[in-house]
């Protein structure tokens, strides 16, 4: 027994150990030094040109863990990783403008192997949301992200108007990145397993690209973005190629009202003749007020778009083909889970000249879509026309970023991604707050009679028993009686204050989806008539 106990301790005491080394650098983006961590494998001295994929490691302000830092220092020593620490990370201001800084950085003072394909982020609290998030922003620098007890729901964006974030609002955007989130109870060497199993199984470039940004200004896949919006928002790029892209400034993502003050330019990288003339068409989707322009790309063969932050869809060229610009759910006020979805796509002509009568073929890339029919018959269209074809499809189960639908047009994918909810029972003991302010809340809740229904030219919230107290809830419903643009956020929590439109007539009944923390309730409200 005392030869075992020796054997092993000169084992363990054989076994080489990680360099860690604490370092720092100048940063132009925090105005400041920066200090980071850099744990290194064993072999990384006895050689001077092997080179190493690299994991950031983001933590928050949560106290040290030294059990955590002897369980990274562990793994590189038996791994060919880098893993660099870096901290405390914020999720607005200027760190997440910084990674990009920091990966330079890094590239040039280490033997890192310098591509997305062999750069990862992970964290803890704080840390956990960020490293999705800034894979999110920066999808062409990070090609796998995790989050190990990360919350999922955080503000971001610039100091001073950052909005609130969720990042199931942002796994869209995540088509090129393998993505990851576990408990903080998970093994941590099982979750740098999954970034070494993606640096050997990399994502390729998305061919057509989505992006949702809180920050005015920004780069992603080559195309730039500026604008002169100083208000919480999210600038949105949506199926983005050559041919294209559909871009809005919204209050929040997915839904959130268009904010049409905000003048914004888009610059696409060279991806056209330079100095050549190319036909642009620009549809405004609120009313579908078509303009067309001859724009010609620069000496680099770039593009630049002027816009402002309503919604539109911009076509390139004379041969642009057809967009997926919007889809409606018929015959229910949203879509659920393991029942038949049905809906009507909305598909404009964006190029120059009538198109051919075309048959769209249906697929998803989300697990458990089928759809009722293969495909879809799209008529001939006029410049700038559009129409909508029904379509009626199954998601077999919730998804967190709902369900994508993708329709093929010979060689082009047009896509749009469709909220799905899961099944939810029928709930009566709900409250309506038109104007009160109701603990635990400190302001009031809508803007009404405060008598506690929902009426024409009402705002209003709804609460719901949690815990023993009362709750604004988000909500979800189609109905056309409800503008549901307007979002507030609480001590961290969304909540909806949808508006009753004047036409609507009393009497009738909304069919709402509401959502508590993670579990949800189909409510009936009926619009009562406004007393004085």
């Amino acid at each position: 027994m005392r030869f075992l106990l020796f054997f092993a301790a000169v084992t363990a005491a054989a076994q080489p150990a990680a360099q860690i080394q604490e370092l720092s650098h100048r940063s132009q983006v925090m105005a400041a030094a920066r200090a980071y961590r850099v744990y290194l494998p064993p072999a990384y001295a006895a050689s001077r040109s092997a080179r190493y994929p690299l994991i950031y490691w983001f933590h928050g302000y949560e106290a040290e863990n030294p059990a955590r830092d002897a369980a990274l220092s562990a793994y590189v020593a038996i791994h060919p990783v880098i893993v660099i620490d870096s901290g405390p990370a914020d999720t607005t201001g200027q760190f997440p403008l910084y990674f990009p800084e920091l990966a330079e950085h890094i590239d040039k003072t280490l033997r890192t192997i310098p591509d997305r394909d062999h750069r990862a982020v992970t964290g803890s609290a704080a840390g956990g949301f960020l490293a999705i998030f800034q894979a999110a922003k920066s999808p062409d620098l990070i090609g796998s992200a995790s989050s190990f007890g990360g919350t999922v729901d955080a503000p971001a964006g610039p100091q001073d108007f950052d909005v609130d974030s969720s990042l199931a609002d942002l796994y869209p955007t995540l088509d090129a990145v393998h993505i990851r989130q576990v408990p903080a109870d998970s093994s941590l060497a099982e979750l740098l397993d999954f970034h070494l199993n993606a640096f050997a199984h990399p994502l390729p470039r998305p061919a057509v690209f989505s992006h949702a940004d809180p920050y005015p200004n920004f780069g992603v896949w080559g195309w730039e973005v500026v604008s002169d919006r100083r208000r919480p928002a999210f600038t949105t790029l949506e199926n983005v190629s050559r041919s294209g892209f559909r871009c809005a400034v919204r209050e929040w993502i997915p839904a959130g009202a268009a904010l049409p003050e905000v003048k914004l330019s888009v610059t696409s990288p060279p991806l056209y003749r330079p100095a050549v003339p190319y036909t642009v068409t620009y549809i405004r989707l609120r009313d579908g007020k078509v303009r067309h322009a001859t724009q010609k790309a620069d000496a680099r063969g770039r593009l630049t778009f002027d816009l402002d932050g309503e919604s539109y869809e911009i076509g390139v060229g004379p041969d642009a083909g057809l967009a997926l610009s919007g889809i409606e759910i018929s015959g229910a006020a949203w879509a659920t889970a393991g029942q038949p979805v049905q809906a009507r796509l909305k598909i404009w002509n964006m190029g120059t000249a009538r198109s051919a009568t075309t048959q769209l073929k249906w697929e998803s890339p989300t697990p458990g879509v089928s759809f009722q029919t293969p495909g879809s018959r799209v008529s001939s269209l006029a410049p700038g026309e559009s129409t909508t074809i029904p379509i009626t499809f199954t998601l077999d189960r919730a998804a967190i970023s709902g369900a994508r639908i993708v329709a093929l047009e010979g060689d082009r994918r047009l896509s749009i991604d469709i909220p799905v909810y899961p099944a939810a029972p029928a709930f009566d003991a709900y409250q309506i707050v038109d104007g009160l302010t109701v603990p635990p809340y400190t302001r009031p809740l809508g803007e009404g009679n405060r008598d506690g229904h929902a009426a024409p030219g009402e705002s209003f919230a709804v609460l719901l028993p949690d815990a023993g107290a009362p709750r604004a809830a988000e909500l979800f419903t189609n109905d056309p009686c409800v503008d549901n643009t307007v979002r507030i956020s609480e001590a961290g929590a969304r909540i909806s204050v949808p508006s009753i439109r004047p036409h609507c007539e009393p009497g009738h009944r909304i069919q709402v989806l509401a959502r508590i923390g993670l579990n949800y309730f189909a409510l009936e409200i009926p619009v009562w008539y406004r007393n004085p």
